[in-house]
């Protein structure tokens, strides 16, 4: 790997730190991240990992596009498909894992900023685009509510793959 006879693809299982003792995990709640605002006074006790999770890297480049949805909304027992294209931008082969996270936007308790719910590692060829398809369900955007149970209330969701953000809206 250090001589370039490999392409190293892997990607962390894990958040590592910045600092030490300062763990946080990749699952983590709004009010432990916090933007910078002009003007105020930048606090180092928010959440700053060294490396997120899923960070890797390679020795080519990736690029994310035409993300895409099966329908805008997503309601009852129906499947969500979403599908982006990789393209290998860079010069020599490589494989890229391709994350699919979501984020609750809205919950009845707190929801967590995101969470990974699918993922595909891919080998592609310098210049080389593939679309990557993934299958979404309702039990795929549910959390544990205060009654320890599973539910998925209605309301605003994100998905995110790579640089690729899009919003649709889970109806009961």
């Amino acid at each position: 790997i250090l001589f370039g006879d490999v392409n190293p693809s892997g990607k962390l299982p894990y958040t590592y730190p910045q600092y030490p003792n300062s763990i946080s995990s990749y699952i983590h709640k709004p009010s432990e991240e916090r933007e910078t605002v002009e003007g105020v006074y930048n606090y180092s006790s928010d959440f700053n990992p060294q490396f997120v999770f899923g960070h890797g890297l390679s020795y080519t480049t990736f690029t994310y596009s035409n993300l895409v949805f099966s329908n805008a909304e997503l309601s009852g027992s129906e499947k969500l498909t979403v599908s982006v294209d990789v393209t290998n931008s860079g010069s020599r082969e490589g494989k890229e894992v391709v994350e699919l996270y979501t984020s609750d936007l809205y919950a009845s308790i707190t929801p967590d900023v995101k969470r990974l719910r699918r993922f595909e590692k891919i080998n592609l060829k310098p210049g080389e685009t593939r679309k990557v398809t993934f299958t979404l369900t309702r039990d795929d955007l549910a959390f544990i509510g205060m009654d320890n149970k599973p539910v998925t209330e209605s309301g605003e969701f994100k998905i995110q793959i790579g640089n690729q953000v899009k919003n649709f809206n889970y109806k009961k």
